[in-house]
């Protein structure tokens, strides 16, 4: 019985001209997963030196972020938990001992994120999280 309400009642829309036009509709844009701003701190001697990217995902290199797909692939993988980034299994590392904090604030899968790190040095920070703060 509520099938066949539902068949009458679309039925009934399209023959009002009340339904949707299907040919109406452009291109279909892909979902915005997440839209986060990140930041990376470090001492330079006395001074502090802050960079920051927009990683917009589904996103592509050039945008903003220099490897936005690897990082949103990375983000992706990790459900949007900056926590759980598969990061990476080896970094060129120096005997640099400077500490690194990263931030990112912003949406994923329409979660708010807000989510802050430091780590002993910018070898440990890849390690960590891979493409997703290297820029």
């Amino acid at each position: 019985m509520n099938k066949i309400i539902t068949t009458l009642l679309g039925a009934g829309l399209l023959a009002a001209g009340l339904a949707p036009d299907a040919t109406a509709t452009g291109p279909v844009e892909p979902a915005r997963d997440a839209h986060v701003q990140l930041t990376v701190a470090r001492l330079q001697g006395e001074t502090e030196v802050i960079g920051f990217a927009w990683l917009d995902c589904p996103g592509a290199e050039g945008h903003n972020h220099p490897l936005a797909r690897e990082a949103c692939r990375d983000l992706h993988t990790a459900g949007g938990d900056f926590d759980r980034l598969p990061g990476q299994s080896t970094a060129l590392c120096s005997n640099d001992s400077a500490t690194v904090t990263v931030t990112a604030r912003g949406t994923y899968g329409g979660r708010e994120v807000h989510w802050e790190r430091t780590y002993a040095n910018d070898c440990e920070l890849a390690l960590a999280t891979g493409p997703v703060f290297d820029f």
